[in-house]
């Protein structure tokens, strides 16, 4: 069953600054981003999307809880803990300085995005993500991929465009995908078959796997300063086990809509010429 938005009007699609799974990293900690950040100015109203009890947590931080959860962060409450509210119940306003109210759903026990199918609603994107470079790499340093050998890392970096940008200054910067994948071909047949690197259409990732999706080098976004999301394709990809010769890696990010961006990069594995 879907729900509306958590800020009016409820029927009218609002900019998302920050998408599902989008990379978190501060203080040595890295995680992926629980839910989506709603962006709306600080102290705009913000409301109960489906009717529960309230669950205080925090100064800033609350979940109304009734067929699923639903948190809201950043946001100083109008209720109480305890409290039964209904559907579109005003429930707090969002705090000074953050711009946004952190939106997440959780059921079965796990996070679900709030972007997917018969969802939050409504939200359409039309645009399809980038792909910005695909790289051949060994120490973090980048190979010439038209003379690789031995045992390399394989590397996309991807981005997307919210449909709908924030305002200054998270205005122009970049979220991540929805889905990547990878597949390695030599002429007409098929090396490696289309591999999912990363899927965050459904539920939320175990944040033990965050680094091997995203690759070092890896930031997010910060006011004023886009993010770069680096996604691993194959980690100590063995050249050797392959025919020397032409290869095409094709790489595909993929937004919650289905949009499609594509990439490719063309290898030379020369082992025989060592």
């Amino acid at each position: 069953m879907s729900y509306s938005w958590p800020v009016k009007p409820f029927d009218k699609q609002h900019a998302v600054r920050g998408f599902f799974c989008d990379p978190r990293i501060a203080d040595g900690e890295k995680s992926f981003h629980f839910g989506v950040d709603v962006s709306a100015p600080d102290g705009t109203a913000v409301y109960a999307v489906e009717p529960g009890t309230v669950y205080l947590s925090g100064a800033q931080n609350m979940a109304v809880l009734g067929a699923r959860g639903h948190s809201y962060w950043h946001v100083v409450p109008a209720v109480r803990a305890g409290q039964w509210v209904a559907r579109h119940a005003l429930i707090g306003h969002i705090a000074t300085g953050w711009g946004h109210v952190h939106f997440a759903e959780r059921a079965g026990g796990q996070y679900w995005n709030p972007l997917r199918g018969a969802a939050l609603t409504p939200f359409a994107d039309y645009g399809a993500p980038v792909v910005d470079r695909i790289v051949a790499e060994r120490g973090g340093l980048p190979l010439d991929p038209a003379a690789l050998t031995g045992v390399v890392n394989l590397l996309a970096v991807a981005h997307d465009n919210p449909p709908i940008s924030a305002p200054p200054p998270w205005d122009g910067l970049p979220v991540t995908p929805a889905l990547v994948r990878w597949r390695l071909a030599r002429g007409a047949a098929e090396v490696v078959p289309w591999t999912t690197v990363a899927d965050f259409r459904s539920t939320l990732i175990a944040q033990s796997r965050f680094s091997t999706v995203y690759a070092a080098g890896t930031r997010q976004n910060h006011p004023n300063a886009p993010g770069l999301y680096r996604f691993w394709l194959a980690r100590n990809w063995d050249t050797r086990r392959h025919q020397d010769g032409s290869y095409r890696l094709a790489v595909e990010a993929a937004d919650i809509r289905g949009n499609v961006g594509r990439g490719h990069l063309d290898l030379l594995l020369v082992n025989g010429s060592v």
